[in-house]
């Protein structure tokens, strides 16, 4: 008895499925990203794919930031951090009129430009996950892929939802002390290994030539402490205090860059862990924040200010031994004056604070 022969649908499911397979096998944004990103790009006739989020408060200004683009024959894609400077820098919402027609009517949207043919496909979700995705392609992609490619973005958007809700405190939408230990080591060791590695700069000097070289970036990170915030809740209620603390994320929001990564550890205290070429640059981007809080009126409130401490993140370095770096300059913020911004790099050159190292039960000094 012959058997029928195989349908010609079957790559196209076993496509996605293989998507599926590689979203959700990782717990790590950046990698789900990617895995979407470079399975889109195996399309048939796809020249690029191009991922767009949406940032800033929902009633307040909004932003373009681009997060990730894959170009065909060409892998991995780039995503997040590792875009060039220049492409990092957000967009006004009126700079991509198609793009906001598509993510406000929650449409699928084409258009022509040229010889090139563009999809745009809307990517719902909270403040951290909306945005489009635009699939570059030299002909028209068939209705059948197009709705395939809606499905797949819908389980996307659904398990970066779970993602949500395990790793995000739950009052002000921040990141959760749960999820800083794996995002540290993502950014400190998987990020270094890429900027610092000489294999990875020969490899981007020969396979992606018209990309900028990456500058060295070091990564910071920072301690958060809201100033006198004990007196906030004794004086004004708790609920008053829970409103200041959602203030203040979003200030940081507003603040930080997109890829930056910003937690509530509990309480008053907030962390944040970002890239920057020295130690200046870091101090400047603390400096900023809290600046911002302290121009900030906080209804019920008046003024608030806060104090920050930031530490460099070293060869070698665990999750805790970075954060103990930085809460030492944060106290010595809060004892000395508050409202200021202290580098631990620079109260240790100064003789304030003792540098030390510890590696399992040893401490070095």
């Amino acid at each position: 008895m012959s058997q029928n022969p195989p349908s010609r649908c079957a790559p196209s499911i076993a496509a996605p499925l293989d998507l599926l397979i590689e979203m959700t096998c990782t717990r790590e944004r950046v990698m789900i990203d990617s895995a979407l990103l470079a399975a889109l790009s195996d399309t048939d006739g796809v020249q690029e794919v191009r991922l767009w989020r949406l940032i800033g408060e929902a009633d307040g200004p909004r932003f373009w930031i681009l997060c990730g683009i894959q170009r065909a024959g060409r892998e991995p894609p780039i995503v997040a951090d590792q875009l060039p400077d220049d492409e990092r820098d957000p967009l006004v919402l009126s700079s991509l009129p198609s793009h906001w027609h598509c993510f406000e009517r929650a449409e699928v949207t084409t258009t022509v430009q040229g010889d090139r043919h563009l999809l745009l496909l809307p990517m719902a979700g909270d403040l951290h996950t909306a945005g489009v995705l635009e699939v570059c392609s030299s002909r028209p992609v068939s209705d059948s892929v197009r709705t395939l490619l809606a499905c797949v973005l819908r389980v996307h958007g659904n398990y970066m939802s779970l993602l949500d809700y395990s790793e995000r405190d739950t009052l002000t939408g921040l990141l959760n002390r749960k999820s800083f230990d794996s995002t540290f080591l993502q950014a400190t060791v998987v990020d270094a290994h890429r900027l610092y590695s000489v294999h990875d700069v020969a490899a981007t000097a020969t396979t992606v030539p018209e990309r900028r070289q990456d500058r060295p970036r070091r990564y910071w990170l920072g301690v958060i402490d809201i100033d006198h915030f004990k007196q906030i809740n004794d004086r004004f209620g708790h609920l008053v205090g829970d409103e200041a603390l959602t203030v203040l994320a979003r200030l940081m929001r507003s603040t930080f860059r997109y890829d930056d990564r910003l937690y509530r550890f509990g309480g008053e205290e907030f962390v944040v862990l970002l890239s920057a070429p020295d130690e200046d640059s870091a101090r400047a981007a603390f400096e900023r924040f809290r600046h911002a809080v302290e121009s900030h009126y906080f209804i019920g409130i008046g003024r608030s200010t806060v104090s920050i401490g930031f530490s460099d993140v070293r060869a070698g370095d665990t999750p805790q031994a970075c954060f103990d770096r930085a809460d030492k300059a944060v106290y010595y913020g809060k004892t000395h004056g508050r409202n200021q911004v202290c580098s631990q790099l620079a109260l240790v050159a100064a003789g304030e604070l003792e540098d030390n190292m510890k590696f399992g039960s040893v401490e070095l000094f």
